[in-house]
């Protein structure tokens, strides 16, 4: 997994629209595998993720990614990319107005019921996307749990 880290910091996931997730995934794999968050990957993976974040304190990341192999900022923030940005920073023990604003992205915007209809996963890179319902709030409460508890502990 180390060696499949892009110069960047991020990982390119496989099912989730990609650098986000496969960054979230890779990072929380290494921190369960016992890694501490100064572990040069683990440290990269966390500047690439504070790197894209987006004005709004969410994180949005645009289909194209699939089919260029590079990370492509959306013109819009998402609950599910902003929740596995937040969980990755949670879990790496990350604290601050970074993470914060994060938080605030999730709790203002991902339980609403403003229709969303951009694609959550991808089906076939350049062939077809899906849009899991679910994930604007399922990812969103599993990223929140994590960061009350990592509040807890400070």
């Amino acid at each position: 997994m180390i060696r499949n880290q892009e110069s960047d910091g991020s990982w390119r996931g496989r099912w989730g629209i990609c650098y986000i997730y496969g960054t979230w995934a890779a990072l929380t794999a290494l921190k369960a595998a016992g890694y501490p968050s100064d572990f040069t990957p683990v440290r990269k993976g966390i500047q690439f993720l504070k790197k894209i974040q987006r004005h709004d304190g969410g994180w949005g990341e645009s289909c194209q990614s699939d089919i260029q192999q590079k990370f492509v900022p959306l013109h819009v923030s998402t609950p599910s990319q902003t929740a596995w940005a937040v969980d990755a920073l949670s879990v790496c023990k990350e604290t601050g107005d970074l993470l914060n604003r994060g938080v605030d992205y999730l709790l203002k915007k991902s339980f609403d019921m403003e229709e969303r209809t951009y694609p959550t996963g991808a089906g076939l890179p350049g062939g077809f996307y899906i849009r899991y319902h679910s994930y604007e709030v399922i990812w969103p409460l599993l990223a929140l749990s994590h960061y009350k508890k990592l509040q807890i502990q400070q």
